[in-house]
């Protein structure tokens, strides 16, 4: 492959040439905005060149539709005005300069710190999330924990985790189980039916006729509660 420029009423435009057994000349704009053309090793430089000089009108018309496409794209990754989910609800994130400090005020999460780096914003507000992770499942775990203890299923301790398959997995020796991080941004009900689906594994190791008529006994909606967090926040944030 080699790269190649050709003049169209003062204006640039650079292509890049791949030689290879093809009956015609071919040229395509591909989507990263690069002028791409293959031809035989038959073909001169010269007519290559004077295809492309036809074809100038055609190209610059695509890579203007490909610029305007990337203007109009959302930006991605942590920044001012990406919304974030928590608990269920979605909150504008409002980053400003300042000492470090992560509060929710109606609908926005505001996020003051002296680093404007995007890596060191997203760690600031993971650290965050797992704090508030730390109680609220906690507080999940007071709720549905009551349901399994007449089973005589211990108490286990939580672990979290920021995992990107699972949404909870236990540890039936050492009686612990690991939630997402991830679950924090799902409603409390969503959670409970992880925790109890965890729960259960400490009484059946498998998912067995038996894990499910006890799991559909204890929380009769929890194919709906599974259905709404995977539809909702199957994908990390």
């Amino acid at each position: 492959m080699s790269t190649h420029t050709i003049q169209y009423e003062g204006i640039k435009l650079e292509f890049e040439l791949i030689r290879k057994n093809v009956k015609y000349i071919n040229l395509r704009v591909n989507k990263h905005g690069n002028v791409v053309v293959s031809a035989s090793k038959k073909v001169p430089l010269s007519v290559i060149e004077e295809f492309v000089q036809s074809k100038s009108l055609w190209i610059i018309t695509h890579l203007a539709e490909i610029e305007k496409l990337r203007k109009n794209l959302p930006p991605t990754g942590f920044f001012d005005g990406k919304t974030l989910y928590y608990l269920g609800k979605p909150y504008q994130l409002v980053l400003s300069k300042g000492p470090s400090m992560i509060v929710i005020q109606g609908d926005k999460v505001i996020m003051s710190s002296q680093n404007s780096a995007e890596n060191a914003l997203h760690a600031e507000y993971l650290l965050w999330l797992k704090k508030q992770s730390s109680m609220v499942f906690e507080e999940v775990m007071d709720h549905v924990y009551p349901m399994v203890e007449p089973y005589g299923i211990s108490r286990p301790t939580i672990q979290i985790r920021n995992m990107k398959t699972l949404w909870g997995s236990c540890t039936t020796g050492g009686n612990t189980i690991r939630l997402n991080l991830q679950l924090i941004k799902a409603s409390k009900d969503c959670i409970e039916q992880v925790v109890l689906h965890e729960l259960l594994h400490f009484l059946h190791k498998n998912h067995g006729k038996e894990f499910y008529a006890l799991l559909s006994q204890l929380m009769p909606d929890w194919q709906d509660r599974k259905s709404k967090l995977e539809a909702k926040f199957k994908d990390g944030t």
